[in-house]
C-alpha cells in the first residue's frame, strides 16, 4: 500500500474534517476506502501529491482514536503524522510523551501539530512550550490568529495550504522521478546532455534523501544537520531553475 499520513484528533475537530480540508486545499476529491483491521474500521482516502518533478499516491488515514490505539498494519505504513489538538486544553500535555514516543519509536519522520489558534492567556498551551516538550519534533500549525477577527471559515480552511507544502517537500518512500517535466521545461535546456544531466542529479538527491530518511543509526542533530544541507542543495536547484 502507498504511504500514509495518520491524522489523530485531540480535540472537537475530527480526524475526517482535516482530511477534507487537505484535499480541499489540493484541490482532489474525496474518495473512501474502507479498510478493516481486526476491530478497527477505518476510511481511507487516497491522493496524489503533485510537484514540478514528480507525482507521487498517499494515502490519509484518519483515525478516531489515540496514538497508542492505531493498528499495527496502518503504523507500518505511516510515514507522516498531523494531530490536531485544542491549545485551551492543558490535559493534551499529559499526551505528548506518548505522542513523542510513537513517532520515534516509529521513525515518523514528518509531524504537525495542528490547532486553531493560540490566546496566550495563562493556564493555556503556548506555541514555545509546545516546540519544548515535543523536543522540536513537530512542526506547530495554527489554522487561525486572534487578531484576525474578521477571518472568514473559507479563508481558515486556505491555512492547509501550510501542511500541504509541507507533505509536498517530503521525500516519500514510493517517489519516483518523472521523465516528462514538460514543455516549458524542455525548451529551457539547451541540449539532451543538459536535460539528461539535470534529470540524473535530481534522481541523485532523491535517493539519497531516501537513505538519509532510513538512516536509524544517526543522532537527531546528525539528522538535521544533513538534512538542512540536502534541502540547501534542492532549493539551490530549484531556484536555478526557475531563473531560467
Amino acid at each position: 500500500m502507498d504511504p500514509a499520513v495518520l491524522i489523530l484528533s485531540y480535540g472537537e475537530v475530527t480526524p475526517m474534517e482535516i482530511v477534507e480540508n487537505i484535499l480541499m486545499e489540493m484541490k482532489q476529491s474525496k474518495i473512501v476506502e474502507p479498510v478493516t483491521y481486526g476491530s478497527a474500521k477505518l476510511e481511507i482516502c487516497k491522493c496524489v501529491m503533485h510537484t514540478k518533478y514528480y507525482s507521487n499516491n498517499i494515502c490519509l488515514v484518519p483515525f478516531n482514536g489515540r496514538c497508542e490505539d492505531v493498528p499495527t498494519e496502518i503504523i507500518e505504513m505511516t510515514e507522516a503524522l498531523i494531530i490536531y489538538f485544542d491549545s485551551k486544553d492543558i490535559r493534551f500535555v499529559d499526551s505528548i510523551p506518548k505522542i513523542v514516543n510513537f513517532s520515534t519509536k516509529n521513525d515518523i519522520q514528518l509531524g504537525f501539530l495542528i490547532t486553531t489558534s493560540f490566546s496566550e492567556q495563562p493556564n493555556e498551551l503556548t506555541f514555545q512550550d509546545l516546540k519544548q516538550k515535543t523536543n522540536f519534533l513537530f512542526d506547530i500549525i495554527t489554522l487561525k490568529s486572534d487578531n484576525e477577527k474578521d477571518i472568514s471559515s473559507e479563508e481558515e480552511k486556505n491555512q492547509y495550504a501550510e501542511i500541504v507544502d509541507g507533505l509536498s517537500n517530503f521525500v516519500w518512500s514510493n517517489v519516483k522521478v518523472q521523465s516528462n517535466l514538460g514543455n516549458d521545461y524542455y525548451e529551457q535546456l539547451n541540449n539532451t546532455d543538459e536535460l539528461e544531466a539535470q534529470l540524473n542529479d535530481f534522481e541523485k538527491l532523491i535517493i539519497t534523501a531516501q537513505n538519509l530518511r532510513r538512516d536509524t543509526h544517526l543522532s537527531r542533530d546528525e539528522f538535521l544537520n544533513k538534512a538542512e544541507e540536502l534541502a540547501e542543495v534542492i532549493s539551490t536547484i530549484l531556484n536555478d531553475t526557475d531563473s531560467d
